[in-house]
């Protein structure tokens, strides 16, 4: 009978070892998804890598099949996300701010990208005679609505000790803006690379202010949460193929350049100037300096009433670390 119990006990733990090992190795195997949905717009890092193909090359090996959707700019591309059509989008600082504050605060913060520099601009005629921002007291300066533009605009008018009430806000798409700008219907314009270094090349345009003298300003790579909770390995390998993808980009601006003027029509001179002061890099988790930054877009929102309501980023930001 001890003989018996014995055997049984041995047997037990034996299962219970093999049970543990497999859920040791289940635990450990990273998930994957058997579709990667991916939002892009055009002239960036995503663009490059999609032609690439170094991401399905990457991810065949797991089962992934990625799928590409283009969106003419940020506030789409968050919807996209938000309604589960998409798994992984670039924008810039402020569609998740909204996002947070309004319909879709399921988004998650998963990476950055370097602060904008020179690249993002308050910009003049070269014959205007204003030389800084005070100087346009009065007058109408175009704007993006909602955009990163409005935000730089924001803390520029701060730093000069200017009131929303001080200037007229011409709250222009980039198409509108242009024309209006050419035609002296504005007198200045809050434009980011490449649209920037058109007009610095075409009208001879100034800059007022750039990013580089304002607070710092990021981009982020974002995802539905219960995606970035789901598959954190999946994010990593596309964030440090983003990063590669930037850092051969920089090595290598005009073959970049000729890449991105075929991607978007914009002429080769004008994406090379661009990416001259394009500031490079795809990084996670997000830093104590990133997530102070970003709290300040969303406070600053906040206080000019551009959102509903107040919002805590570090609340929707997913670590896959």
């Amino acid at each position: 009978m001890f003989l018996f119990q014995l055997i049984k006990s041995s047997i037990k733990c034996l299962l219970l070892f093999i049970l543990g090992l497999h859920l040791v190795a289940t635990q450990a195997a990273p998930a994957y998804p058997k579709e990667f949905r991916i939002g892009y717009q055009k002239g960036n890092s995503l663009v490059i890598l999609k032609a690439s193909g170094k991401l399905e090359k990457a991810l065949a090996a797991y089962g992934v099949s990625v799928k590409w959707f283009e969106f003419p700019f940020g506030p789409p591309l968050v919807e996209a996300l938000n309604a589960g059509d998409i798994d992984l989008g670039f924008v810039g600082s402020t569609p998740p701010v909204f996002a947070q504050a309004g319909g879709a605060p399921d988004i998650r913060y998963v990476g950055y990208s370097a602060a904008y520099q020179d690249n993002y601009a308050i910009a003049v005629a070269k014959n205007a005679s204003a030389h800084h921002l005070r100087d346009l007291q009065g007058q109408k300066i175009a704007v993006a609505k909602g955009s990163s533009g409005q935000y730089l605009l924001l803390k520029a008018m701060e730093q000069e000790g200017l009131k929303p009430e001080d200037i007229r806000f011409a709250y222009l798409q980039y198409s509108e803006a242009r024309s209006a700008f050419e035609r002296g219907d504005v007198a200045a314009w809050v434009v980011p690379d490449p649209r920037l270094a058109d007009i610095e090349q075409s009208n001879a345009a100034r800059t007022l202010i750039s990013a580089a003298g304002l607070p710092a300003q990021y981009s982020f790579y974002v995802a539905p949460s219960k995606f970035a909770a789901s598959y954190p390995a999946l994010l990593r390998l596309t964030l440090d193929l983003l990063n590669d993808t930037e850092l051969y980009a920089k090595a290598h601006l005009d073959e970049t350049a000729r890449f991105l003027e075929q991607d978007t029509r914009v002429a080769q001179k004008i994406w090379r100037l661009a990416l001259a002061r394009q500031a490079w890099g795809v990084f996670y988790p997000l830093s104590p300096a990133v997530l102070s930054a970003q709290q300040e877009v969303a406070d600053t929102f906040w206080r000019y009433q551009l959102i509903p309501k107040a919002v805590q980023v570090r609340d929707v930001v997913a670590s896959i670390k």
